[in-house]
């Protein structure tokens, strides 16, 4: 049994980074080892999530006026995600902002983890050479599980300084495994390792695995959940598409409360489900939704996972052109599930919705083509995090 550190994006008090680090803790145990998770958080990601925002310009006067209006929705959120945190996530005892503090980690675990989500996006708001694990020491293991560069790394090929760090703190990896093919053609030039891809690691764990923390049922009545980004009200083809879609159906639509716009779903006569809801009350939604509409990839994700009739929806970007997450287009192309896919831009049309692939998911075929991917990627952490 190895001593493992795993450093990924837990303290985001949103849905899928919460999910995504617990899920990775969850395979690791599965494997026989002790993972601990380095709560270590920077000021600037704190400052996102706090209710009450320190005053460094005016825009902080004006949330701070909006979280009074919304004070017990905020302060019940926040509280729910970081008991949450607590209960689920087995992490050091004591939380660390500063990236120098980190140096006591430097020889404490066997094999150290750089998890999923955007942690090597270096143009990220939150991002540090602590993902890359700079404080490591040399007598720990150092291995990266779904790693993620983000969506445009190929566009920074030409930056030879970024490549070459990279390249000198991903030196001394033993196992380099990132989440999209695009970072695997990026990295694999800069270093002697292979990189390869592997599945999200929610993707790892099992429906029943879940169950073991889901929330009770929320909606006593059939419904469709839909899943957005916090700025998904900017775009009315979407929030159009979603009510014509749930009009076909004739079923109400609930969503999740992701940030201040979403009150703005309102409008559309979708309703809002408690705002003081956790990962759990997530899990339990999708569980128990009767068809799922969803703008994200940890939304279309857990809908696979519990074996959901779902649709993803396709917003419209300000230039006109398809909004659309690469890691989530990979999952609906690796699954065979490319038709489930909601065009905002097409609603104009009346006959729309008969375009729609409204066909049952035959799921065991979806996940004949998922399981070997799946475990290849569990083979692969296993292998990563012998000593």
């Amino acid at each position: 049994m190895a001593n493992v550190g795993l450093i990924t994006y837990h303290a985001s008090q949103n849905q899928g980074s919460f999910l995504q680090a617990y899920a990775t803790q969850q395979a690791i145990t599965r494997l026989g080892h002790q993972c601990t998770v380095i709560d270590f958080s920077l000021p600037m990601q704190q400052y996102a999530y706090q209710v009450w925002k320190p005053l460094r310009s005016p825009k902080d006067v004006l949330k701070n006026i909006f979280a009074l209006a919304h004070y017990r929705d905020y302060t019940g959120r926040y509280r729910n995600f970081v008991e949450t945190q607590r209960t689920l996530l087995h992490m050091t005892a004591e939380h660390y902002s500063d990236p120098a503090q980190l140096q006591a980690f430097a020889d404490t675990f066997d094999v150290v983890v750089a998890g999923s989500d955007q942690i090597w996006n270096t143009s990220a708001w939150d991002y540090d050479d602590a993902y890359l694990l700079n404080f490591v020491g040399n007598h720990t293991k150092k291995v990266s599980y779904a790693s993620s560069m983000g969506g445009h790394i190929l566009d920074k090929q030409s930056d030879m300084t970024l490549a070459q760090h990279y390249q000198a703190l991903l030196s001394d990896f033993a196992s380099i495994a990132v989440r999209e093919q695009d970072a695997v053609r990026y990295l694999q030039p800069l270093v002697r390792q292979q990189v390869q891809q592997v599945v999200d690691p929610t993707l790892l764990l099992t429906s029943a695995e879940y169950d073991a923390i889901a929330a009770p049922r929320m909606i006593d009545e059939p419904y469709i959940f839909y899943y957005a980004i916090d700025a998904i009200d900017r775009n009315a083809a979407a929030a159009r598409a979603v009510q014509r879609f749930a009009a076909r159906l004739g079923l109400p639509v609930y969503v999740m409360w992701t940030g201040n716009r979403s009150y703005g779903l309102k409008k559309y006569g979708f309703r809002l489900v408690d705002v003081t809801a956790d990962p759990r009350e997530y899990i339990s939604l999708i569980k128990h939704a009767d068809h799922v509409l969803s703008a994200s990839f940890h939304g279309t994700a857990f809908s696979v996972i519990y074996r959901k009739p779902f649709h993803v929806v396709r917003g419209v970007n300000p230039d006109g052109t398809l909004n659309m997450d690469n890691r989530l287009s990979s999952l609906l192309a690796l699954a065979q599930l490319e038709a489930r896919q909601l065009f905002a831009d097409r609603t104009s049309d009346n006959n729309w919705l008969d375009d729609v692939d409204m066909s049952v998911i035959d799921y065991d075929t979806v996940y004949a083509h998922l399981m070997p991917e799946i475990q290849r990627s569990r083979a692969y952490l296993a292998k990563a995090l012998e000593v």
